[in-house]
């Protein structure tokens, strides 16, 4: 078990609220984060280091070209 801050923040990047859990895992703390966010942005925080934000989400994979014409 892991201690997880959960910072829900404002349009403007600032934090509105702080919630501090015990989890069980990573993906444990961000399911409980989205619920608590109620679909505004938020992080989540093992001890010093931000496992989930806004800032963190992978870059959009573009999409592949397949080129079908004949050789």
């Amino acid at each position: 078990m892991q201690i997880y801050e959960i910072r829900v923040l404002e349009d403007d990047g600032k934090t509105s609220l702080i919630a501090s859990e015990v989890q069980l895992s990573d993906s444990a703390a961000i399911r409980s984060g989205k619920g608590i966010s109620a679909g505004r942005k938020f992080e989540v925080w093992r001890g010093m280091d931000c496992i989930y934000g806004v800032d963190l989400a992978p870059p959009p994979v573009p999409p592949v070209r397949l080129d079908l014409s004949p050789p």
